[in-house]
């Protein structure tokens, strides 16, 4: 039997596809930073997949968030435009894969208003692509939260 490179490139992916769930999937391992604040929202306009009027973000100095809400709760990773103390900033969020989100990603970005206490959400997922802007007021608080692992929305 003649083997051509299309055939040796198939038979290859299949079987490292077969050999990749038959062995454990590594894992990425990371820690959290040091806490540096948290942003607690108070939606006004809300997406109507997560009706959570409140929401609370933790957030670490390399780049590592967490969210608890009183229907979320997952972990990410996120970038300033700014800083907190300008009179606007934005941040960049993009989830780590979790059941919040049909066990894949979202995007988020937030544009924060210091003067009014207001912010803006544009929010995109795999899951829907078409979510509208949320917006609301937020209050930015010191983070003294060491280990976010325990935080739960009570």
């Amino acid at each position: 039997m003649k083997m051509t490179a299309l055939g040796l490139l198939f038979s290859a992916s299949v079987l490292s596809e077969a050999a990749a769930e038959a062995t454990p999937q590594p894992a990425i391992t990371t820690g959290f930073g040091k806490p540096t604040f948290i942003h607690r929202l108070y939606y006004k306009k809300m997406y109507s997949e997560k009706p959570f009027e409140q929401a609370v973000l933790y957030y670490y100095d390399n780049g590592l968030y967490k969210i608890i809400s009183p229907g979320e709760e997952h972990y990410g990773v996120y970038v300033t435009e700014g800083e907190v103390s300008d009179d606007t900033y934005s941040i960049s969020y993009i989830s780590l894969p979790s059941s919040d989100w049909g066990g894949n990603v979202a995007r988020h970005d937030l544009i924060f208003q210091r003067d009014s206490l207001t912010f803006e959400q544009k929010a995109l997922a795999y899951v829907d692509k078409n979510i509208p802007l949320q917006y609301g007021t937020f209050v930015l608080e010191t983070n003294t939260v060491t280990n976010p692992l325990t935080e739960k929305w009570n």
